[in-house]
């Protein structure tokens, strides 16, 4: 039986586009090769989301890369003002991706905490400090919304220096919620990341566009 239920916050709580921040950063001069894997700004994303820097570091670093930008007047995102891109550019942009988590996604959420049976409702999520405080502050935290009212526990890579698909955050995330994996659910929109939580014992979910989670778990309106 299923009692612990651990989901993912992008792609599956929130409305993502990753897109859109690539685009904003190519707009303010960043190249796109600086975006790819082995890029030094991709590197800089990926030590943001595991904690390793700082919001004001990862914003000033990003910035000091787009010192190019000039040849903005045919660009509708690019900064087209005198004067080099900014931190704040920079925390606009990658904000960007952020679009929306659904009333109804709000609202399963609440009814499964208080399903019979279900001990814990959290969530364990590769993100970051500026995504975490944009999805409290518009979503969670927000129209009479309080956190607490949706997770009994939080995972974050930022706060754990771990990220998924690493078997060790599924461990830290069972381990403090005193659970069992195998009465323990996760959900995620990555089949590599819920493959790995399914090689820690648990149970998974791969939520897709043709998968709607809140319908697979039962949660009647």
């Amino acid at each position: 039986m299923l009692k612990n239920y651990l989901f993912d916050l992008g792609g599956v709580l929130l409305d993502i586009r990753m897109k859109n921040a690539y685009e904003r950063f190519v707009a303010l001069g960043l190249p796109p090769a600086e975006l790819e894997p082995g890029g030094s700004a991709y590197k800089l994303m990926e030590d943001y989301q595991l904690g390793f820097i700082t919001t004001a570091e990862f914003c000033q670093q990003v910035a000091e890369k787009c010192r190019n930008v000039g040849k903005c007047a045919a660009n509708v995102f690019a900064r087209c003002a005198a004067g080099p891109t900014t931190p704040h550019d920079i925390e606009d942009a990658w904000n960007s991706i952020c679009l929306s988590v659904a009333d109804r996604k709000l609202q399963a959420l609440r009814k499964l905490r208080k399903m019979e049976g279900v001990a814990s409702v959290s969530l364990l999520s590769n993100t970051n400090e500026l995504h975490w405080k944009c999805s409290c502050k518009n979503w969670f935290n927000a129209n009479s919304n309080r956190l607490e009212d949706f997770f009994d526990k939080i995972f974050l890579s930022q706060e754990l220096h771990l990220q998924k698909p690493d078997p060790e955050i599924f461990k830290t995330a069972i381990r403090e919620l005193g659970a069992s994996p195998a009465e323990t659910i996760f959900l995620d929109d990555s089949p590599v990341n819920t493959a790995a939580a399914a090689a820690c014992g648990l149970q998974t979910l791969t939520v897709t566009a043709d998968v709607d989670w809140v319908e697979e778990l039962g949660i009647r309106p």
